[in-house]
């Protein structure tokens, strides 16, 4: 008897130790389970997301892309014959043509409510649209705006030849597109200094003339250095150091890299400038008061507001010849018209051939939302027809032999790419 007691005494703290051992296990067991759990549970969502943004990539391309079909039939339009018969010309219904191109659309698809309130052909219309698009949700929607009235920086570059070693006079004779780009830049900065109530404070020791030499050294090829010293001195004693480009902005944000250039500045400067414009020429139609000013400097408020009147009673300006006419002669700006006395070198149109697409595609749930936005350069050409279709052809191979122009896929149309659009594309 004693033997068992003794025997059964010393089996009780075995069966413990393996009930603990048990438990134990089943605890590292579920925390296994748990983490197993979580990170499918991560990568479920991690997938979800990337299914969302991908949705919403497409749904903002197919913005991008009906904006492009805009821009190629304003083109084909302006260059119509049917329109240029007419009297005055396209010019005379530029107004309405420009419609094709910046006037809003809704988004695409259309909200319940909007459907709620249409006919109910259109309602079955638009639902058969739906079922063939297969979208269920999302919406696409895009935004046309011309970059004829901004100043091209990439016109800053000097061409090949005896200009290369010479700096631009601001006040003397022009000598080309770029002598012309570089007196609007400097007359639209030396009017940002006057009109600043503290200019020392606001832009320090800012001098418009060095500024705008700063941006030919980074725009134009070579050595030689049109703000004087050596052209990479300031950018070698950057951390990091870096070089003067030597060649086009590919982005607006890029003029922030250059010597003299600060925060403040480029923020003023952001929407007067672009690197987008095929002509370079100034649209009087949607040029804002500060570039306009920059045009003559010797406008006055006065001046600016009636222009302004006068295109409105106008619906804009039908010719250049008709707008050095009403400033020479309304206005009694006689100098204007000595100014630029050459008709055929008017650094200023009444047309647009520059346009930015900015397409949002967006994916809205009932507990989050996707969004997505493509930004597109376009030029319609000047060149041959005139269209964003100046030639026709039959497929891709042929349109992009060269590498001049991009092929759209789904409008079989060839467009002219612009100037700082890479072979890749043009998205971001």
């Amino acid at each position: 008897m004693p033997r068992f007691s003794r025997h059964r005494r010393a089996k009780v703290p075995k069966r413990g130790a393996a009930l603990l051992t048990v438990l134990i296990a089943m605890m590292l067991m579920s925390l296994m389970l748990f983490e197993f759990q979580y990170q499918a549970m991560v990568e479920r969502k991690l997938a979800y997301n990337e299914l969302g943004q991908l949705q919403a990539y497409y749904l903002a391309k197919s913005g991008a892309r009906i904006g492009l079909l805009r821009v190629a039939l304003f083109g084909r339009a302006l260059k119509s014959p049917q329109f240029k018969s007419l009297p005055g010309g396209a010019a005379a219904i530029r107004p309405f043509l420009d419609m094709i191109w910046n006037l809003p659309l809704p988004g695409f698809p259309p909200a319940a409510a909007s459907k709620d309130k249409m006919l109910k052909a259109d309602r079955d219309n638009a639902d058969k649209v739906l079922k063939q698009t297969k979208i269920k949700d999302g919406e696409s929607t895009h935004v046309i705006t011309s970059e004829g009235g901004k100043i091209n920086l990439n016109d800053l570059v000097v061409p090949e030849g005896p200009f290369r070693s010479d700096r631009t006079n601001f006040n003397g004779t022009m000598r080309g597109a770029f002598d012309y780009t570089a007196r609007l830049l400097f007359f639209l900065v030396e009017n940002l200094l006057r009109e600043s109530e503290n200019p020392g404070e606001e832009y320090g020791n800012l001098r418009p003339d060095e500024l705008v030499y700063n941006i030919m050294d980074w725009v134009t090829p070579g050595d030689y250095a049109y703000g004087g010293g050596a052209k990479d001195g300031f950018y070698d004693q950057q951390d990091p150091p870096y070089k003067a480009k030597r060649n086009r902005f590919y982005t607006v944000e890029e003029l922030r890299l250059v010597k003299g250039m600060d925060d403040h500045l480029f923020e003023k400067l952001r929407g007067k400038v672009t690197v987008y414009s095929y002509s370079g020429k100034i649209n009087l139609n949607s040029a804002d008061r500060v570039v306009l000013k920059a045009l003559f400097p010797d406008f006055t408020e006065d001046d600016l507001k009636r222009l302004f009147e006068a295109k409105d009673l106008n619906n804009g300006w039908v010719s250049e010849s008709q707008f050095v006419d009403y400033v020479s002669t309304t206005l009694g700006r006689a100098s204007f018209k000595q100014l630029y006395n050459d008709p055929k070198t008017y650094p200023f149109t009444v047309g647009t051939d520059s346009f930015i697409i900015e397409s949002m595609g967006a994916l809205r749930r009932s507990k989050s939302s996707v969004q997505r936005i493509i930004r597109v350069g376009v030029s319609i050409s000047s060149t041959g027809t005139g269209s964003a279709q100046p030639q026709n052809f039959a497929d891709k191979a042929s349109c992009e032999a060269g590498g001049a122009r991009v092929w759209l896929p789904a409008s079989f149309l060839c467009f002219v790419r612009p100037q700082t659009m890479s072979k890749e594309g043009c998205e971001s």
